[in-house]
């Protein structure tokens, strides 16, 4: 008799654990439907928003309503590595504007040479200035590539080993216009 009771019970308890395993499974079942639900609804909505202004000022806009949302642009920006490369750059900058000329160098193809680091200068400085959400990334990255080169030139000057190379100083200064035009279009076109 009070076997039976036991075995009741137990079969009683055996069926309740059951029932709440199958409700706990089917609430996990509905919250993944939800959580599926919203991404889709994020992703239809993101694919039908307007581009961003060709101003400048539409990826810092956008990333201010996300700050004011309380989080982060999703997924990985652009530049990761921009502020390493752009440092790298100033490097080979100084570096080939301190070692003179060899006699047999093409001197073209150095003035082409150091007005290409320029280039990758406003490329990477721009990058990096977007992804920090710097107000007015390409005025700044002209600027600081204008003192840039300014200050190389100087330099060449007080030194006095390295002559004064015109045809890099008129190449340079689109090059960094170019290159931080470049630098902004690859960043607000890259896929979140």
């Amino acid at each position: 008799m009070m076997n039976r009771q036991i075995r009741r019970a137990q079969a009683k308890q055996d069926k309740k654990a059951e029932r709440e395993k199958e409700e706990r499974r089917e609430a996990r079942k509905r919250k993944v439907a939800q959580l599926r639900a919203k991404r889709a609804e994020r992703r239809t909505a993101a694919r039908s928003k307007p581009p961003a202004a060709a101003d400048g000022k539409g990826a810092a806009a956008g990333a201010a309503k996300d700050a004011a949302k309380g989080g982060k642009r999703p997924g990985r920006r652009a530049g990761r590595f921009s502020g390493a490369l752009m440092m790298a750059t100033i490097f080979f900058i100084v570096l080939q504007s301190s070692v003179p000329p060899a006699p047999e160098e093409n001197e073209l193809l150095r003035s082409i040479t150091g007005a290409g680091f320029f280039f990758l200068f406003g490329y990477f400085s721009v990058m990096w200035l977007m992804r920090r959400d710097t107000p007015r990334p390409l005025m700044m990255t002209w600027i600081t590539g204008g003192l840039l080169l300014l200050g190389i030139e100087i330099a060449k000057v007080v030194q006095g080993v390295v002559p004064f190379d015109p045809l890099m100083v008129a190449l340079a200064v689109p090059g960094i216009v170019g290159g931080s035009y470049l630098g902004r279009l690859v960043f607000e076109n890259t896929p979140a």
